[in-house]
């Protein structure tokens, strides 16, 4: 191979196996995200009680809280509560989005966070 051809070959091979698709989040990403989440849809589709920002920080903290256990824990136990706030992410913000019409998905939250949310120790 040509050396000066060797850049652009390794941006196309990145562009194309993954450069494009969007980062992983890390457990504090996710917990950011999912805080944001929940605590848009409580207060644009239920009764939120105190401002966002205090939901979102309460929420956060929550998450912040149980990273240490579910890191000691079971091997996955982290990566599953991650998983729980990916999907819980994705269900509020597309009940969100409906402007209220679609409610989050109870059944595939109760499949991937477990009962009383068990899979990220008990954190909504």
């Amino acid at each position: 191979m040509n050396p000066r051809m060797a850049p652009l070959v390794m941006s196309t091979w990145l562009l194309a196996c993954g450069g494009a698709e969007p980062q992983q989040l890390s457990y504090v990403g996710w917990a950011e995200r999912s805080a944001a989440s929940v605590c848009a849809h409580t207060e644009l589709c239920g009764t939120l009680e105190v401002s966002r920002d205090q939901c979102e920080a309460d929420l956060f903290a929550a998450y912040a809280e149980v990273e240490a256990t579910l890191a000691r824990g079971d091997t996955g136990a982290k990566a599953g509560c991650v998983q729980c706030m990916r999907i819980r992410a994705e269900e509020f913000d597309a009940a969100t989005a409906s402007g209220c019409q679609q409610v989050p998905n109870e059944a595939r939250l109760l499949a991937v966070c477990g009962e009383g949310n068990a899979a990220c120790a008990g954190v909504p």
